[in-house]
């Protein structure tokens, strides 16, 4: 499927991105690549201030994607994603002056309950379904896989097609590599209304053909006008949000090398830090740390990972995900010819960004839209359509 291509060549093709996280840096990237002049609007002064940077970096092929069993073109975007992660990673370092910590050491999921070994099979059977590897660890192999883990372990499943990210330094090299792509980075710019005729016209009076929205869980602080005064709708469901608290713990001997997973929490080490997460608070936009949920998520770590009881406490935080009414990305042109969405990543965002990325222009530059880009498209809702948990 695909649409006619645009007249303009992509070398003359001016596009605004308007959100500077994950998803619209790895955008952006992509289209100044396929030779469009591109322009990248952040609201905050600083890169990606919203999800991205408050976000694990896990990429949670097996662990996360393989489950969603009743929605296949998710688990068929988180493959495609998978299968580009490796150059996509390497590109990053090689354009944005150094690795985020690209790790390919997998996911460990362990049990500790009758409950939790269920979880744990499902986790299996699907990943089977799936053809992705899904290996059980006798004892003996678990303690030579991941000597870390402690505590009550009553079976553990290894997992070697998922990876991880530091989320906040890959944030910065895609910086940098935009940068140094001759991409323009305009911090500190809030869009709240875009002039939408011939062209697109942006509250600093620079004029576009196309227009990204990647504004994670802000899209309705941006609005359109056909002329002045008269708003214009791009036919996009609201973003739904979804909080999550976060842990960070000091780097301690004796810490996990593999991500841990358990059906309540999970333990995600880094090179600078231990990251230990997360809730999922659906309809709360709010970034309040509760210091009630911070000691719970240390339990349960400490409950696999033994050493964590003591490591000190760097910092903890809350983010808002941006979901979509069914939980499936918005990817694809809005309602206003020319207004495109990259939306609704929720827990995955990281994992989506080069997949969502070829997508976007595919769609934008060339007019195509494949099979798989079409079981995002953005406008596949109904505007009476509201999830029970929609705020």
């Amino acid at each position: 499927m695909s649409r006619a291509p645009h007249s303009r060549n992509n070398g003359s093709l001016r596009v605004a991105v308007i959100g500077a996280g994950v998803i619209g840096l790895s955008c952006a990237l992509e289209l100044r690549r396929r030779g469009a002049e591109v322009v990248v609007y952040e609201r905050g002064v600083e890169l990606g201030g919203g999800a991205t940077i408050r976000a694990a970096g896990m990429l949670g092929l097996a662990s996360e994607a393989a489950q969603e069993k009743d929605a296949p073109a998710v688990f068929g975007l988180a493959h495609r994603a998978a299968l580009l992660w490796p150059d996509f990673a390497a590109d990053v370092a090689r354009h944005g002056g150094g690795a985020a910590g690209y790790s390919t050491h997998g996911t460990i999921l362990v049990a500790r309950s009758a409950a939790e070994l269920e979880w744990v099979q499902l986790t299996a059977a699907a990943c089977q379904a799936r053809g992705l590897p899904a290996d059980w660890l006798e004892p003996q192999d678990l303690k030579r896989r991941e000597a870390a883990l402690s505590g009550p372990v009553t079976a553990a499943l290894l997992l070697t097609s998922d990876s991880q990210v530091d989320a906040a330094v890959l944030l910065q090299r895609l910086g940098v590599a935009a940068s140094r792509a001759g991409i323009s980075l305009r911090l500190g710019r809030p869009v709240e209304r875009i002039g939408a005729s011939a062209q697109f016209t942006l509250p600093d009076g620079d004029r576009f053909d196309r227009v990204l929205l990647a504004t994670g869980a802000s899209l309705a602080a941006v609005g359109f006008e056909g002329r002045p005064g008269v708003a214009v709708e791009t036919g996009l469901a609201p973003v739904v949000p979804v909080k999550g608290q976060m842990l960070a713990l000091a780097p301690i001997a004796g810490a996990p090398r593999h991500v841990i997973r358990m059906r309540t929490a999970y333990v995600a080490p880094k090179d600078r830090w231990i990251l230990v997460g997360a809730t999922v608070e659906r309809g709360r936009n709010d970034t309040g740390v509760d210091p009630d949920v911070s000691r719970r998520l240390r339990q349960e770590a400490a409950s696999v990972v033994g050493v964590l009881a003591d490591a000190p406490e760097v910092a903890a935080w809350a983010g808002v995900r941006p979901g979509a009414p069914d939980d499936a990305p918005m990817i694809g042109e809005s309602r206003i010819p020319g207004v495109y969405a990259a939306l609704g990543h929720y827990r995955n965002g990281i994992l989506f960004a080069p997949a969502t990325a070829e997508i976007v222009a595919d769609q934008m530059l060339d007019g195509k839209v494949t099979a798989l880009a079409s079981a995002f498209d953005p406008l596949r809702f109904d505007n009476r359509f509201e999830a029970p948990h929609s705020p």
